[in-house]
Order: C-alpha cells, then sequence, then structure tokens
C-alpha cells in the first residue's frame, strides 16, 4: 500500500466509512482516479463511475449508489473536526451529507494538500 492509499483510507475512516461496505473500496479508487488525473468535478459519472464498473464488473449506476450508500451511512458516524478541515463552509450545515461529487473532489484535494505539505 502506497502512502496516498494509506491516506485515503485513513480519511474515510475518519469520516465514518467502513471497510465492509461496497462503497468505501470504490471511493479509494475514485478518489486515487480523481488524484491521478486532471478531471473536473462534472466527470464523475461520465468518466469515474464507468472506469470503476469496469473495474469491478459491475454497472456505473451500481457503482454510484454503493458510493453515495457508504457516504451517507457513514456520515452519521463522522469525525466533524476532521470534516471540517476537509470540507469547511463547502457545506451547507453539519448535518448536512455531502454529494458524492463533493466528497469525492474535497477528500482529493485536502489528500493533494496533505501530500504536498508531507514533500515540503
Amino acid at each position: 500500500m502506497n502512502n496516498m492509499e494509506h491516506k485515503i483510507i485513513n480519511s474515510l475512516l475518519q469520516l465514518g466509512i467502513s471497510p465492509s461496505i461496497k462503497g468505501f473500496h470504490y471511493l479509494i479508487n475514485a478518489i486515487t482516479l480523481y488524484i491521478n488525473s486532471n478531471m473536473s468535478i462534472s466527470s464523475f459519472s461520465g468518466d469515474i463511475y464507468p472506469k470503476i464498473a469496469e473495474i469491478y464488473k459491475t454497472s456505473s449506476g451500481s457503482v454510484e449508489r454503493a458510493v453515495r450508500h457508504a457516504i451517507n451511512s457513514g456520515w452519521s458516524r463522522h469525525d466533524p473536526q476532521f470534516s471540517s478541515s476537509i470540507f469547511g463552509n463547502s457545506l451547507c450545515c453539519e448535518s448536512e451529507s455531502p454529494t458524492n461529487a463533493v466528497f469525492i473532489s474535497a477528500v482529493a484535494e485536502w489528500i493533494r494538500l496533505e501530500m504536498s505539505n508531507n514533500s515540503n
């Protein structure tokens, strides 16, 4: 496991997402794909979900639903202080769970920042 994957997994755990949920593994892939590409937030359904679906031999709709389920189920258990460091004021209220696209892009950008800060 590389350093980036380790940071992604730790972040997901702190955000309350259980590794036993299928969407947990899809999120690892989605965040990794987002970090390693120049995708925009609007590219998720068109690019990321189909790529993950191909890896896991499922449909992109199934990937999207599993990711949404993982985010929503974890949001009730997340560490509020940690999530604030990632999402800042991008959410309307603390109880509002982020959309898939906001969640993936925010975590990916936070990981990028963390990795660049650690390399300096």
